[in-house]
């Protein structure tokens, strides 16, 4: 894979520490406190490879936590030992990375990312844990005024090649388009849960680069958020507003059950009783 560096002046960082070591981790917006047990993280200023090394490295931690970032500069990312495509070997001008998780190259810079860990211990079936994270990507776009549901089971047609342009579970939809997708990895102690949530359109870096089949695609296919909403939205400010809402909407989602057994239930309970 071709491997673009990061040439950006190294600059300190500072993070904000609420119960865990933050700066180890050299943060940059550092965590959200009061979210009933999640170690919430919403961070910026990291290039694509440290974005997907983070991701790996929370993933081994058997914490509950989720973390939401943007992408800056412009990015794609493969799914996890994805063939990229050819026309990807001689663009330039962002980066390019391999996912710890699956799916199809996905398209970075006008988006917000989120990795949720939960740790294995918690036995919550896996159909119930995807399905909550993307009902949490749902009531997000809800909340902000976007008329959004979700796509729990899509038949497998194969693996597909473009996140925004392929049918696949577990996705959220506005008005028919794609906004968002899913997909998961076992590690060790934690499964680890990554997702994308196009809030613009592509910057120019990227859409200048895409083949006009690609683009074509990605415009009958894909729903930026920022479309079907009045005034200006920003990643960050997308970013924020998920991290802030999360907790609840995930205690939302996983209630299906009236009385949860102890061990579902601690996926959402105070992380220093786990």
């Amino acid at each position: 894979m071709r491997q673009t560096a990061d040439r950006r002046p190294q600059t300190a960082v500072r993070g904000v520490d609420y119960g865990l070591r933050t700066t180890d981790y050299g943060l940059k917006n550092g965590v959200i406190s009061g979210n009933k047990g999640w170690r919430v993280f919403v961070e910026e200023g990291l290039s694509a490879h440290e974005q997907m090394a983070r991701d790996a490295t929370l993933a081994r931690e058997a914490l509950p936590m989720v973390r939401f970032f943007v992408w800056d500069p412009p990015a794609v990312s493969l799914g996890f030992k994805q063939v990229p495509p050819a026309w990807l070997a001689s663009a330039a001008g962002f980066e390019q990375v391999e996912r710890p998780t699956g799916g199809g190259l996905a398209f970075h810079g006008s988006d917000v990312s989120v990795a949720v860990i939960v740790p294995r211990r918690v036995s919550l079936p896996l159909a119930l844990l995807m399905q909550a994270v993307c009902e949490n990507a749902v009531a997000l776009c809800r909340d902000m005024g976007a008329n959004a549901h979700a796509v729990a089971d899509v038949p497998a047609q194969g693996r597909i090649a473009y996140c925004l342009t392929d049918p696949s579970s577990y996705a959220v939809m506005i008005d028919g388009k794609k906004a968002a997708g899913f997909a998961l990895r076992r590690f060790p102690k934690t499964w680890l849960i990554q997702g994308s949530l196009l809030v613009r359109p592509l910057p120019q870096a990227l859409a200048g680069a895409i083949p006009a089949p690609v683009s074509a695609q990605l415009h009958a296919g894909a729903m930026p958020l920022a479309q079907v909403l009045p005034g200006a939205v920003a990643p960050c400010d997308v970013a924020r507003r998920w991290a802030d809402g999360w907790s609840g909407w995930w205690e939302e989602a996983t209630a299906p059950n009236p009385q949860p057994t102890p061990q579902n239930h601690m996926v959402f309970i105070a992380a220093d009783a786990m």
